[in-house]
């Protein structure tokens, strides 16, 4: 039997993917039902990645949950660093070190900080390999410079400022000048609603 090209890539995606892991666990310290859902996972996601690049393709796309290997392989003959994404096998791998690393720190909460604080998972700052640019409309939930940044991380609501200092409750928010004319007209409208009962 001659191997074709296909194993020789899973072979050697399985065995660079082992040896680039950044966090290694026991596999037997996790329940092979949630081993195998990793695999699951990783073997929807790598698709996903794969399909940023062109031709678009996945060659190798496998999942070992008894060793915790995996292969992904995109079309164009590369091996994506799927670390930089979320709900991939090496994101999984590095969740459950730092549950272990929280777990042997005891009641130490510096310890245990430092083991997810010191060792993100997963989407820190993906590579964009596919970006497509085209010509919209800005719509009613994007606001002011949010709206121009593809690549912005959204932490607060739509149309909020997170730079200044009062991040109380939202109902005191209402007064601010942004927010004043729709308060006035709603206002205005319950009043006049009540006044015509």
């Amino acid at each position: 039997m001659v191997p074709s090209l296909r194993n020789i890539l899973a072979a050697a995606a399985v065995i660079v993917s082992s040896v680039r892991a950044d966090y290694v666990i026991d596999p037997n310290s996790v329940s092979l039902t949630i081993r195998t859902s990793w695999c699951q996972s990783e073997k929807s996601t790598c698709p996903l990645i794969c399909g940023q690049t062109s031709p678009g393709t996945t060659l190798v796309n496998d999942c070992d949950p008894t060793a915790l290997t995996y292969g992904c392989v995109c079309g164009d003959n590369r091996q994506p660093n799927v670390s930089e994404y979320s709900l991939t096998l090496p994101y999984f791998v590095c969740q459950e070190w730092g549950d272990q690393c929280v777990r042997g720190c005891g009641q130490d909460n510096a310890c245990a900080s430092s083991c997810r604080e010191d060792h993100p998972c997963g989407a820190q700052n993906p590579t964009r390999v596919n970006i497509t640019s085209s010509t919209s409309v800005p719509s009613a939930t994007e606001s002011g410079a949010q709206a121009t940044d593809s690549n912005a991380i959204f932490t607060g609501l739509a149309g909020s400022d997170n730079s200044d200092s009062t991040n109380g409750n939202g109902a005191f928010r209402v007064a601010e000048s942004d927010g004043l004319f729709g308060f006035v007209i709603l206002a205005a409208s319950v009043c006049l609603g009540m006044f015509m009962l």
